[in-house]
């Protein structure tokens, strides 16, 4: 005996209030979405870095087969650290911002990249309320660009700036 659709539906609703049933269609999927930019500036070079990188919750095959059905974005971390710092010991990065869905964040603290390394000191990036701006965005769009920038007190150097980018997407089937 076969049941459609609209009997299981009628059955369902029948014995579950909607925000129960709502419940019951809901799941969350927890990622970390973050990504590595790879800074090499050459002896003689503008100081001056900028360098562009997507943030795409499509990533996340779970997410990648619901999109349509993304209810919720929420971000729960967004920092960055710095690694495999090359170039002299004294050298800072200074005026860091980060560019992200028209939300604008500037790292106030000068970071001198080989103690920021060595430490593996974590840096936060925004407010919570900039993280509800950009996530409102990703609900939207899905994916997002962020440009970060800015500038090192010395050449050659050479650096990883990892982005960490921890979301939980709310995904609500019907």
């Amino acid at each position: 005996m076969k049941i459609k659709l609209p009997v299981l539906a009628t059955i369902l609703f029948t014995f579950f209030s909607c925000e129960e049933l709502d419940k019951l269609t809901e799941f969350n999927v927890s990622d970390n979405f973050g990504t590595t930019l790879e800074i090499s500036i050459p002896e003689d070079a503008s100081t001056t870095w900028s360098q562009e990188v997507s943030v795409d919750l499509a990533s996340n095959e779970q997410v990648q087969q619901n999109l349509d059905y993304v209810q919720n974005v929420t971000i729960t971390n967004l920092s960055f650290e710095i690694t495999d710092y090359v170039g002299a010991v004294d050298t800072q990065l200074t005026e860091v911002s980060i560019n992200i869905a028209g939300t604008s964040i500037t790292i106030n603290e000068a970071i001198i990249l080989k103690t920021a390394d060595d430490n593996n000191q974590t840096f936060p990036i925004g407010t919570k309320e900039q993280w509800a701006i950009i996530a409102a965005y990703l609900k939207q769009a899905e994916s997002v660009t962020a440009t970060l920038t800015g500038i090192v007190s010395a050449t050659p150097v050479e650096f990883n700036v990892v982005i960490d980018v921890k979301a939980t997407i709310t995904i609500d089937v019907i």
